[in-house]
């Protein structure tokens, strides 16, 4: 392994991959920070471009770029919560809300050093768990893939803003959205109305910019000036403090990175469960979870770790079997048709430098993405302070280019706009938008699962699946931790009121 490990380095060191790879990553980090792209759009307008050149050199531009969309994606989550892609979107939780207070830098500086550390310790876990992960992986089924999306349901209290039933409510609705279309188990029309354009169902990408972005700007233009005060986004934050906080919360990020890596293992799941099943762990795990969603530091680094390790998880099922870990891997499964590249168990074999090539491409690009983000932080950081005369038409123009370029129909653009105004009325009532795209992201998974779990198991498909049983013991656990701890809390000040 260690000649394998040495190999997989001196084949990227070579002027045309190292070259290749800071291309991809510049490129990376632009479509990464507009709206509705990120990392699948990325490499797949770079595919035309991959043709006739070393194997090494190819993949670390394809990777470098998808690795760059990461952060890339995070940015404008951060400062405007417009999440540049789905996996993205719990970047807006608490970095938005840090923003608004100010801190812009440090969530920037933060979000980067968690990404890195994120990927580093996804790659080094990757290169550990190669012989291990295959017998995991095969003995995992539908029924184990349901509890982790009912896991990711859990975090809906945390936005609920006082009210538990409206947050229920939003969830609701999200699902309800994403039932939009065909059944993907029956293929039968749900909800379509006989309207052509809905066959297809609710783009997610777009139902995002529009509950986000488009909300936001319309919240902007009616409250006038900018998001932040200039002198607030100047003086109350630095870059460095985000990447302390992240060296502070260093066993969050390792537990965070774990958590990406094991997600990004399981074929089909994605970064976008992953970056909300982070979340939920860094909520539950926190003796201070009212914190959350309101500017926690924490809220912005466990997501980024988890998708930063997510990438290197993802590249296991992708390698050993052909079975894509994310959208990204699916692209990268193209590439390595016109290489020449046969994934398979061979790849873990006969071809294991080519396999450390692509775990050293995902440590050397982290590392490139967080030097660019570190430098370019405290002047990004400068643009929520841009008065609303100027931010409103140029982020709602990104915006409509992005939902148009999602799926190139026209019809998107009006979509974005009527979830924007279900945006700014859900946040002008204190309905979670949060919620409702947590519904979304999850009610898919849900269903299809749930389909095929009782469809080989039948309805006590629980005691047929032992491992499942003890995840939904786990997730029940989890839930009623934060309720327990603030009743305890309560206990004992109501203990000290009495004493006094």
């Amino acid at each position: 392994m260690i000649d394998a490990i040495v190999a997989g380095l001196a084949a990227l060191m070579t002027p045309q991959a190292m070259v290749f790879m800071f291309i991809g990553v510049i490129y990376g980090l632009v479509i990464g920070i507009l709206p509705g792209l990120g990392g699948v759009v990325a490499m797949a307008l770079l595919l035309p471009f991959t043709h006739g050149f070393e194997v090494a050199a190819t993949l670390a531009l394809l990777l470098g770029a998808h690795i760059a969309t990461i952060w890339g994606s995070s940015v404008t989550g951060i400062l405007f919560n417009v999440p540049g892609a789905a996996k993205s979107l719990t970047s807006c939780f608490d970095g938005y809300p840090m923003t608004k207070q100010g801190q812009a830098t440090r969530a920037l500086g933060a979000s980067a050093t968690g990404a890195l550390l994120g990927g580093i310790l996804g790659a080094i876990f990757l290169a550990v768990s190669i012989p291990l992960v295959r017998p995991i992986m095969l003995a995992l089924g539908p029924s184990e893939y349901l509890m982790m999306a009912l896991w990711g349901l859990t975090i809906i209290a945390t936005f609920s803003e006082g009210s538990l039933m409206k947050g229920l409510i939003a969830s609701v609705l999200g699902i309800l959205i994403a039932f939009i279309g065909m059944d993907p188990v029956t293929a039968t029309p749900r909800y379509t109305f006989d309207i052509l354009y809905l066959m297809e169902g609710i783009s997610f990408p777009v139902a995002m910019i529009g509950l986000f972005a488009v909300a936001e700007m319309m919240k902007l233009y009616v409250k006038g000036g900018s998001i932040v005060d200039r002198q607030m986004t100047e003086e109350r934050s630095t870059v460095w403090q985000g990447v302390r906080d992240a060296f502070v919360h260093r066993w969050l990020i390792v537990r965070s990175s774990l958590l990406g890596v094991w997600i990004g293992v399981l074929p089909g799941v994605g970064a976008t469960v992953g970056g909300l099943a982070a979340y939920a762990q860094a909520v539950q795990t926190s003796k201070t979870p009212e914190r959350f969603g309101k500017g926690a530091v924490e809220g912005v680094i466990a997501p980024d770790a988890t998708v930063g390790a997510n990438e290197g998880g993802g590249l296991m099922p992708t390698l050993a079997f052909g079975i894509p870990g994310g959208e990204g891997m699916a692209i990268l499964l193209v590439a390595f048709i016109g290489l020449g590249v046969v994934p398979g168990p061979d790849m873990l074999t006969k071809n294991l430098d080519l396999v450390f090539s692509m775990v050293w491409i995902i440590v050397i690009a982290n590392i490139f993405v967080t030097i660019i983000g570190l430098g370019v932080a405290p002047y990004l950081a400068r643009l929520p302070a841009l008065h609303a005369n100027l931010m409103v038409p140029a982020v709602l123009a990104v915006c409509f280019v992005g939902a148009y370029a999602t799926r190139g129909q026209i019809e998107d653009v009006a979509m974005a706009v009527a979830f924007g105004i279900l945006g700014y009325l859900m946040d002008k009532y204190h309905y979670s938008r949060a919620n409702l795209v947590i519904g979304m992201v999850l009610a898919i998974m849900i269903e299809r699962n749930l389909h095929l779990s009782l469809t080989l198991y039948g309805s006590d498909f629980l005691l047929e699946r032992p491992v499942a049983a003890a995840m939904l013991a786990f997730i029940i656990v989890t839930t009623a931790l934060p309720f327990v701890r603030r009743w305890w809390k309560r206990r004992k000040l109501a203990a000290a009121g009495g004493r006094a």
